[in-house]
């Protein structure tokens, strides 16, 4: 199957302009537009000069928000099962790499701020077998626990939680079908029982007992978490 020719390309800038009243951002092409802004890249280098070949000034970019570009390094990373290189991004992300370098300061600060380390490749990883008990509050009927996923797909990642546990951590919407942060929202709920049924413990004892796959994902969520675990 073949992409969409450049005059169907420019054609479609040309619809959003006459809809919107003005030179089209990349962020109403992704939001109004029939194709992505980084099949635009793809063809033309950069928005910018999509929109001069249209024969539209390019107007001042919209600043992207922030969660908007870590979101895109999760979805990218849960997509391809391993943290997406700045070549990557700019191939099939949604945004452009260079956009992460001015807002982050380079590339691999941005992939921390996401929660991954930098160029981390998620390992393949079979179910853990299954506990005596549920790891957060202690229940210990084994046929009453549930498999958590933190990672889907081939390269699956996740530990056992008794139900009532299990629907805590996927509480108010922490669930990928309902919510593109649901990993990070997930953790925080995580970190939150946690706290109420254990004493302090460390950033890696929580990976540990969790099997979390990214101990920058708990970093990145613990601080703004009523929770007294350590980094170390």
């Amino acid at each position: 199957m073949t992409g969409p020719t450049s005059e169907e390309l420019l054609g479609e800038i040309h619809r959003l302009r006459d809809n919107l009243g003005e030179t089209p951002a990349s962020t109403d092409m992704n939001e109004m537009g029939e194709y992505s802004a980084s099949t635009y890249r793809n063809n033309f280098r950069s928005w910018n000069d999509a929109l001069r070949e249209a024969g539209l000034k390019p107007n001042q970019e919209r600043k992207t928000p922030t969660d908007d570009l870590l979101s895109e390094i999760r979805r990218l990373t849960r997509k391809h099962n391993k943290v997406p290189t700045k070549k990557k991004m700019n191939e099939v992300g949604e945004y452009y790499g260079q956009s992460y370098q001015l807002r982050f300061g380079s590339w691999s600060e941005a992939v921390r701020q996401a929660g991954f380390e930098p160029n981390q490749r998620i390992p393949s990883s079979e179910f853990q077998e299954r506990p005596d008990c549920c790891p957060l509050c202690g229940i210990s009927s084994t046929a009453d626990l549930d498999y958590h996923h933190w990672r889907y797909g081939e390269n699956k990642v996740g530990c056992y939680f008794c139900r009532d546990c299990h629907d805590d951590v996927h509480a108010d919407g922490a669930r990928p079908e309902q919510n593109s942060n649901w990993l990070l929202d997930a953790v925080e709920n995580l970190l939150q029982a946690h706290a109420e049924q254990h004493d302090d413990t460390t950033v890696s004892e929580i990976v540990a007992r969790y099997n979390i796959p990214s101990k920058g994902l708990v970093e990145c969520v613990i601080e703004d978490v009523d929770v007294s675990a350590g980094h170390e």
